[in-house]
């Protein structure tokens, strides 16, 4: 929807108008409040004996200077022409929230007063707007004495993207036209997730001005009230130290918001080992576990109380860890690509939770997160969340820096432990031209699909982000850097002259995005762990698209997680269930178009030195080893890549590895 009212411009600052500190006004004229019968409208009459066609009436914050000094301040807010001797003036209060104003009677298109300025109140909203839950819509009851053919009523999520100061922030998720004073309006909410909040605002003329006070919703889910999942884990907690987390954003099936949390009626473990934890009617844990219960996990159960009557309990554990330990020993990355945020499957808000909850994920670095996915998935679990224009991160444990974005990256620092932390990238690179259509399709020569490389953006991109990352990576010793992302393109280290039968023929290529990581000194976690590409290729590109034009659709590795200073204990490429493949993907309990990277690390901070050499030595020779093998096996498969990388069609899994939990 466009906004109904253009922003009214700013009167330029005219020469010779400017007056000294004394400033002696004619103010012989006349300015006051007149009767107001258009909506969104103030009234103005006026009378002066100086009529110019550039004398003007222009409004005010009442908080705010103005041109009390008869000199340009700030630009007006709203404003028309008063050019005759007398008369009176329309002024638009569209964009203007309810408060004071002051309205300045001016001369010549300038800032010489032409009267003393007029004080005035925008009033409170005269509206109504409420809701009645029904699935696969909801109906809203509304009333204005404003009718419009053009009012209508949007729905955005509750935690942002709104018009909550009456302009355009961003694109509604659904919304349907309210033309009359009052009646029923029904809202498609067949792409609103069940248990997720969201907030409806009643909006004039097809533009932001609020007719009512937003109201707070929720998509009602299909079947009982439940939680997305049976057990969670939180994140570790210290004997002695205060400990807070939030499940209230994990119920999949609320009747509204008004659903509450205590401590259930069973429990995991005797009252001894639980007892710290207290439980808020929002679904806030807290507590300080107590002395002597170091190197444990205290169990117990949450019990969801629905605004109907109906229950749900779920087991959540903590870890404890003793005084003098570190907080995070191991940590869990998922590198997830949402595949439009998830849109194209159905439930995809409890499915990405679900996943990544039972991954045991800690932090997750997200691709095609664009609308504000990663803060809807970080608001749900309590996460911490940096959210860019495509790429987003997530992270059980706190955020303390978040830094300039990058050209299709995002960066922040994440404190596991006090002295403790981490700077984590994640990165969605250009997605076409892409490589192996070039080699496998278009049958192009190494050089022109370097040509391509650089022509698809994702050269310079990877050489910008490496040249912003080399502080963090020249401090690694002391803290550790993780770079995860969606590449668009394969590794040099799969593409060697031993699989070159698995790649339409193509030996050894030199492929950009990940010769920069590596020369760089970043070490590829998933080979790191599995050295043979031909054992072990570690498929990302697709699960579900598994045909292009009647080709095969070229498999590869082209999600990654790199990482220097720490020591990799696994790494997997993952897809949950059996999805099935495009079109038929929308029950797919698997929410994506990709498999994620899954990587587990070893963090214990201050780790010997000589430790980290011996880690670069290791990951030098796998380097070296995978690039010089020299036998084939397999045949040349052939895949495309549709324009969906946002438009991708393609591949992420052998067969036998996409039937199964894991593929790598």
């Amino acid at each position: 929807m466009d906004d109904f009212a253009a922003a009214a411009p700013g009167m330029d600052e005219k020469n010779g108008l400017q007056e000294g500190s004394h400033i002696k006004r004619d103010t012989s004229g006349s300015l006051g409040l007149a009767p107001t019968s258009i909506a969104f409208h103030q009234s103005f009459n006026y009378a002066t004996t100086r009529a110019h066609k550039e004398n003007w009436v222009g409004i005010y914050s009442s908080s705010s200077t103005g041109p009390d000094n008869e000199t340009h301040t700030e630009d007006s807010l709203s404003w028309e022409y008063a050019s005759d001797e007398k008369g009176t003036v329309q002024l638009s209060t569209a964009n203007l929230p309810p408060g004071q104003y002051k309205a300045y009677f001016l001369a010549n298109g300038g800032y010489k007063w032409l009267a003393q300025p007029v004080e005035f109140k925008v009033a409170n909203l005269w509206g109504s707007i409420s809701v009645s839950n029904s699935d696969p819509v909801l109906t809203f009851n509304y009333s204005t004495p404003h009718a419009d053919s053009q009012n209508w009523i949007g729905i955005y999520y509750s935690f942002g993207g709104g018009p909550e100061s009456q302009k355009f922030n961003s694109s509604s998720l659904a919304w349907a036209f309210a033309p009359n004073e009052k009646g029923t309006v029904k809202v498609d909410a067949s792409n609103l997730q069940p248990g997720l909040g969201y907030r409806a605002f009643f909006l004039a003329k097809g533009g932001y001005k609020w007719l009512a006070s937003p109201i707070d919703i929720v998509k009602p889910g299909e079947g009982p009230l439940r939680f997305i999942v049976d057990g969670l884990t939180t994140h570790n907690s210290r004997e002695g130290e205060p400990f807070r987390a939030t499940i209230g954003g994990l119920l999949e099936n609320p009747r509204d918001t008004d659903s509450k949390f205590a401590k259930g009626k069973s429990n995991a473990t005797d009252a001894s080992t639980n007892g710290w934890i207290k439980i808020s009617s929002d679904g806030t844990i807290s507590g300080t576990p107590p002395t002597a219960s170091g190197n444990s996990t205290t169990k117990f159960v949450v019990e969801a109380l629905g605004s109907d009557g109906s229950t749900a309990e779920m087991t959540v554990s903590i870890p404890v860890v003793p005084p003098g330990e570190p907080m995070v020993k191991e940590l869990t990355v998922l590198s997830f690509n949402l595949w439009f945020g998830g849109t194209p499957v159905k439930n995809y808000h409890a499915k990405q939770i679900r996943f990544i909850t039972k991954a045991g994920a800690d932090i997750v670095g997200l691709q095609e997160s664009t609308g504000g996915h990663a803060i809807r998935l970080a608001k749900a679990m309590g996460w911490d969340y940096w959210q860019g224009d495509d790429v987003g991160i997530i992270s059980r444990y706190p955020m303390v820096e978040q830094y300039a974005p990058v050209e299709r990256a995002g960066a922040v620092r994440i404190a596991l432990d006090e002295g403790h932390e981490i700077n984590f990238w994640n990165c969605h690179l250009g997605y076409t031209p892409y490589g192996p259509y070039d080699f496998c399709f278009d049958h192009l020569s190494p050089d022109e699909v370097l040509q391509n490389e650089a022509k698809s953006r994702r050269t310079p991109q990877i050489v910008n982000i490496m040249k912003n990352m080399q502080d963090h990576l020249s401090r690694s010793s002391n803290t550790p850097v993780i770079f995860t992302g969606d590449f668009n393109a394969p590794s040099h280290l799969d593409w060697t002259n031993a699989t070159k039968e698995l790649h339409c023929g193509t030996g050894y290529f030199p492929w950009p995005t990940s010769k920069h990581p590596i020369d760089a000194g970043l070490i590829d976690s998933f080979r790191e762990i599995h050295s043979d590409p031909l054992d072990k290729p570690g498929i990302t590109w697709s699960p579900i698209y598994l045909e292009n034009e009647g080709r095969a659709e070229p498999k590869d590795r082209i999600d990654f997680i790199y990482h220097k200073g720490l020591k990799t204990r696994s790494s997997e490429a993952v897809v949950i269930g059996q999805p099935k493949a495009q079109p038929d993907h929308y029950n797919n309990e698997w929410p994506s178009d990709h498999a994620a990277v899954k990587t587990v690390f070893r963090v214990e901070k201050n780790e010997a030195g000589s430790s980290r050499v011996l880690q670069g030595i290791m990951g030098a020779t796998v380097a070296v080893t995978v690039a010089c093998a020299s036998w084939f096996v397999g045949k040349c498969v052939r895949k495309r890549k549709s324009d969906s990388d946002s438009r991708k069609a393609g591949t992420s899994s052998d067969s036998d590895e996409s039937s199964g939990d894991v593929s790598g």
